[in-house]
């Protein structure tokens, strides 16, 4: 399949998720380009002003806090952060029905992702009477995950959908650390999720955030099969996986999946090779391998991108 045919089908994917007509297509395409660059760089003028106007707040807000913190008591440090936070959850919804300050929701999603956790731990910290730690981890991320997630469901943000998936990776890696499981195992079952997770990501219109939970997944993943095998008769396991990622890399076609396998395997070919041969006579000969190894790799990462990942 050439570039062109894979060009189209995504463009059809994309129209059909949005819902976008053909003659919206062609309105677009006559679209003079003098008035498309300047439609671009109002609507990149608008989000940048909207995200420097969140940080500012949120900065404000932060800043408040910390300089009275000491002076408030416990229900007065609930209601700054957790109050806070839901005050500037609802701020979003109301942003999300007025096409004028739509583009505000997004800050105040972050912010209320923020404070609305900081909130809830705070309230547990003031007043609960002790217990495991993790509960009051879990009882934070279920409710994030569920009142993210609801709102998502109902308004299709990319935003929501972020932070649904960041709480309900912390709600279901705490719940697994309750119920005993090996850690590597949470962070193997944890990084396959996120992997799959961002491929459904992908070929939905919040396709954005796929590249950043296909490098945390992949990470994971990684992370956990070598803590793993290391050291072990089945070190070599490690190897398999990074090259499995950079194979998925070809048929998802994500870049973030080439980079993070490709450099994978180069830190163990790294890591490998100073463990043996350190010391050793074989020492300088195994570092022009590793430099022929990395000048091999990289020249390979670049023809699987170009042949089956570029666009």
């Amino acid at each position: 399949m050439s570039l062109k045919e894979d060009a189209l089908q995504d463009i059809v994917s994309m129209a059909r998720l949005n819902r976008i007509s053909i003659e919206e297509i062609a309105q677009a395409l006559n679209t003079p380009q003098t008035e498309q660059a300047r439609q671009q760089s109002s609507s990149v003028l608008s989000k940048l002003f909207g995200y420097i106007g969140g940080i500012f707040v949120f900065a404000g807000i932060c800043v408040f806090i910390s300089m009275y913190w000491d002076d408030f008591g416990s229900a007065a440090r609930v209601v700054v952060t957790l109050g806070t936070g839901i005050v500037a959850f609802l701020m979003a919804l109301v942003c999300l029905h007025d096409k004028r300050y739509e583009r505000a929701a997004t800050p105040l999603f972050l912010t209320a992702a923020v404070l609305q956790p900081t909130g809830i731990m705070v309230m547990l910290h003031e007043y609960s009477s002790g217990g495991d730690a993790r509960y009051g981890v879990m009882f934070m991320a279920a409710y994030m995950l569920i009142q993210q997630g609801a709102v998502f469901l109902a308004k299709k943000s990319t935003v929501l959908a972020f932070s649904a998936i960041l709480f309900g990776t912390i709600f279901f890696a705490y719940l697994f650390d309750v119920w005993g499981m090996d850690e590597d195992l949470i962070g193997t079952v944890a990084g396959v999720s996120l992997i799959c997770i961002a491929y459904g990501l992908q070929r939905s219109r919040h396709l954005a955030i796929a590249p950043f939970w296909y490098f945390f997944g992949s990470v994971i993943l990684l992370w956990a099969v070598f803590d793993a095998v290391k050291n072990t008769a089945l070190e070599l396991v490690y190897l398999g996986v990074s090259a499995s990622i950079i194979f998925l890399s070809t048929y998802v076609r994500s870049r973030t999946l080439l980079l993070v396998g490709t450099l994978a395997m180069l830190l163990y070919i790294g890591y490998f090779t100073a463990k043996h041969f350190a010391n050793t006579l074989g020492w300088p000969i195994a570092l022009v391998v590793i430099g022929i190894a990395m000048i091999g790799m990289s020249a390979l990462a670049v023809r699987l991108n170009n042949k089956y990942i570029k666009q």
